[in-house]
């Protein structure tokens, strides 16, 4: 009886030690928020849990409804790639029909290079110089080439390309700022491309001040640049449309190899029963997956979300089944959805709502589930992508999608601390005037006290 005793009192022994720590490490969590000012005319909301057992470490604001940004994509990828697979591959097919009709029926491949649609193109010339019709089979996901809520001015920024089945070299285009003889700055596109570019750039000032505008109510091809840089150097432009600049490369490629096409009228049209396929470009969906996580790029973040209402539903990919998908998985590991709202995959629109205590909440979920340790993978570490400058030392201890929006920031994922246990986190600020670089230095704090326990 006196055994059990002693082992009953270490245990509350440990018990009131370990509510103490919590304490104190609550204590240091509030004291930093108060320090960062950032709850006094923003929103903070935070949420920590033990993603063992589910225990709240620390929650403030944690049921408020607020823009995840970037950070959404860590959920959305996860049901996504929960329905296409891991092993699933973006294809792009290449079929000839009886009629000596040429098909391309399109993956909507985020990874798709011109350099792979040649190779393509190169077989398809081994079966035939020469046909009558070239078709695009473009029905794998919608023509919304912007999500609901992305905003206008977004169609210059080189992050936020638009998304279509025609995807090709991620839907931008590099354009090089080089001095000339006389000093000035000279343009070039790469590869060549018909964009009519305005510009009135200065090169050799200390600092770098680039304005780039495209008024798409007007001319969508048309982009004004303004501004000056210290030296020579290259931007990337999001295209205005990707079909139109699928054709133009597959034009060249189709008169580099001599392949003759009779019709050149490009209209689409499903691939019929009984077509030979001739080829296909097929990559797998890890890579860009990895982007979308680790370095978050939003067309594959927005592709992949997609391809997975297509694939579930057998139709059109959309932002709409796409949600579908999303809302079914995670009402399938007993997740309440009443109140969260997406229109789209990767945080760019500015309708998207959720709240921190259900994002800790889903990612202790997540957690358990028997394929996490491959997801895991996918997420970004420090010195990694969106970490590639943050946290430095937690390297091997944190896996996190960050997420930024003009006066957004953002952070979600799994911290393993110095105590052997794993918490889930969730940091969302929002409308707050401070610089960026201030808001993430206090995620990091935030983070290190975490893994200081």
């Amino acid at each position: 009886m006196k055994k059990i005793f002693k082992i009953l009192t270490v245990f509350i022994i440990l018990a009131i030690q370990a509510n103490a720590c919590f304490a104190i490490e609550i204590g240091k969590i509030e004291k930093l928020i108060k320090k960062s000012g950032l709850n006094d005319m923003s929103i903070v909301s935070v949420s920590i849990k033990n993603a063992e057992n589910n225990n709240i470490v620390y929650e403030l604001n944690s049921k408020r409804l607020l823009h995840p940004a970037s950070t959404i994509k860590l959920f959305t990828q996860f049901s996504a790639i929960n329905t296409l697979g891991y092993d699933y591959f973006f294809r792009t097919g290449f079929y000839k029909d009886s009629q000596n009709n040429l098909y391309i029926k399109l993956g909507a491949d985020p990874l798709l290079t011109v350099s792979q649609l040649k190779q393509a193109m190169q077989k398809v010339k081994e079966t035939g110089a020469s046909y009558n019709n070239l078709y695009f089979d473009d029905s794998i996901i919608d023509k919304k080439e912007c999500s609901p809520g992305w905003m206008w001015d977004d169609n210059v920024n080189p992050y936020t390309p638009k998304v279509s089945a025609y995807n090709l070299d991620k839907n931008v285009i590099k354009l090089n700022i080089e001095k000339n003889s006389e000093g000035n700055a000279n343009l070039s596109l790469s590869p060549a491309y018909p964009m009519s570019i305005i510009s009135d750039i200065k090169i050799g000032i200390k600092k770098d001040m680039l304005e780039v505008n495209s008024y798409y109510w007007n001319n969508p091809e048309v982009v004004e640049i303004y501004g000056a840089v210290t030296n020579p150097k290259s931007i990337y432009l999001p295209l205005s449309s990707m079909r139109r600049y699928f054709i133009y490369n597959l034009d060249k490629i189709t008169d580099d190899l001599r392949i003759e096409i009779k019709s050149t009228s490009y209209s689409s049209k499903l691939v019929p029963s009984g077509a030979e396929l001739i080829t296909e470009i097929a990559n797998p969906i890890l890579p860009a997956a990895k982007e979308a996580l680790e370095s978050s790029s939003n067309l594959s973040a927005e592709t992949i979300y997609k391809l997975a209402g297509a694939n579930k539903y057998s139709s059109t990919g959309s932002d709409t089944n796409a949600f579908d998908v999303f809302n079914e998985f995670y009402k399938s590991i007993g997740m309440n959805m009443d109140n969260i709202k997406l229109s789209d995959g990767c945080g760019v629109s500015r309708y998207d709502l959720i709240y921190a205590d259900w994002m800790t909440e889903a990612l202790n979920k997540l957690y358990k589930m028997k394929n996490f340790e491959k997801f895991k993978e996918l997420l970004a570490q420090p010195g990694e992508g969106t970490l590639s400058k943050r946290l430095f030392d937690l390297r091997g201890d944190t896996w996190l999608k960050t997420g930024s929006l003009n006066n957004i920031s953002t952070i979600t994922g799994y911290v393993k601390s110095q105590d052997g246990h794993v918490y889930s986190i969730a940091i969302l600020t929002e409308n707050y005037t401070k610089n960026n670089s201030d808001v993430k230095a206090f995620e990091d704090e935030l983070i290190k006290l975490i893994y200081n326990r």
